[in-house]
């Protein structure tokens, strides 16, 4: 069914929304919202007890999947190999950008309430739906700024985050501001030193997802640390923002990593996400623009 995308509105049925999400039907597809906002345009679907978060037209991208009735069960394979890299670097202050319906965030706010997360999230109504249909809300170590993430990282010090995620999509890939080596730059002046650059990138777009790993390269002074999912096309890119150490990268170096943090966050078992490392270097791509 459709929806008004109107706040106000959103903001009055909360209590009623709240009380109905989990008892959708777990047999028959549904539609549960669609809508626009100035970004995008909205879909959340349940099907088979699965309930979908999609940004763009025709419901083809999926931004976040949870179960109806385990909310913590990993779905989507991709939050596991970002959470590795709390293992590899310093870890206390991370920013992601992209809210999504908020899987990760929660998974930071019950699991690992030692480490700071700030999500930028520039749609409102995006953060509205995920209160509403997906649980999401901030904590004590969660804090959510609705804003450009562009302009929110201008206004930051330099080296003000330990680490820094990139997980914001808009439909088919990543917002086109987001995907230049000059914003890579900007960004890479945000991280402390020793600290990370995680990038969650998609194999389909594949012009412009060569051109990120090998602008991330050039930009790092060595190849990411890439993980591939088994089950989706996503790339997962970890790179040290350091002219002095070295990200670990073997099996071994990672693995005793994983030990001395911990082995498991929420539902992943980091060390299952050891296999999951792509060998190889980033080639250049064959024309930066084709893809978007």
């Amino acid at each position: 069914m459709s929806e008004p995308t109107d706040n106000k509105f959103l903001a009055g049925i909360k209590p009623f929304l709240r009380s109905l999400w989990a008892e959708s039907s777990l047999d028959e597809p549904a539609t549960v919202y669609e809508g626009d906002s100035p970004y995008h345009h909205i879909t959340i679907m349940d099907t088979n007890g699965i309930r979908t978060l999609y940004l763009g037209p025709k419901a083809q991208e999926a931004e976040t999947s949870i179960s109806l009735s385990n909310p913590e069960a990993p779905i989507f394979e991709y939050p596991g190999m970002m959470f590795l890299a709390l293992a590899l670097a310093k870890n206390t202050n991370i920013l992601m950008l992209g809210l999504g319906g908020g899987f990760i965030p929660n998974i930071f706010k019950k699991y690992l309430p030692a480490h700071n997360l700030t999500v930028v999230e520039i749609d409102p109504l995006v953060a509205e739906l995920a209160e509403v249909y997906f649980g999401f809300s901030p904590g004590e170590n969660v804090r959510l700024v609705i804003k450009d993430g562009f302009d929110y990282i201008s206004e930051i010090p330099d080296g003000g985050f330990d680490q820094i995620w990139l997980d914001a999509f808009g439909g088919r890939y990543i917002p086109e501001n987001l995907a230049t080596a000059e914003f890579l730059e900007f960004v890479r002046r945000k991280i402390a030193i020793d600290g990370l650059l995680v990038q969650n990138l998609h194999q389909t777009a594949s012009n412009v997802y060569d051109r990120q790993l090998w602008q991330t390269k050039e930009l790092f002074g060595e190849i990411p640390l890439m993980l591939g999912g088994k089950t989706c096309a996503n790339t997962v890119a970890i790179s040290l923002n350091s002219e002095v150490s070295l990200l670990p990268k073997t099996d071994h170096e990672i693995i005793k990593a994983v030990n001395n943090f911990q082995l498991k966050v929420g539902p992943y078992d980091l060390l299952d996400q050891v296999p999951k490392m792509m060998r190889g270097s980033p080639k250049p791509p064959s024309n930066f623009l084709k893809g978007f």
